[in-house]
């Protein structure tokens, strides 16, 4: 995301996503790359861990099943979404 074009008033929300099976490298590499691309991600909020990703976003430019999808296209096989409401300012 562009640091240009945010408006100060962010307010992040906070996906927790258990994984259904590890994240191949080639597939951690397409979902980070999603990420970075993505509006509204905020890219550098991603982990990957074996069992979890956790990333945040902006829920104003762009909906969690959005973002969930756009994970899912770049490989990460989901099992279930934990929302949290968490201001990153």
């Amino acid at each position: 995301m562009d640091e240009e074009n945010l408006s100060g008033a962010e307010e992040y929300v906070s996906l927790s996503i258990q994984i259904a099976k590890p994240i191949d490298p080639k597939s951690e590499k397409n979902v980070r790359e999603t990420a970075e691309k993505a509006d509204g991600v905020l890219a550098d909020s991603l982990h990957i861990t074996e069992k979890m990703l956790t990333i945040c976003y902006d829920p104003v430019r762009i909906g969690k099943d959005e973002v969930i999808n756009l994970l899912k296209q770049a490989g990460a096989e989901l099992d279930s979404v934990q929302t949290d409401r968490a201001p990153l300012l």
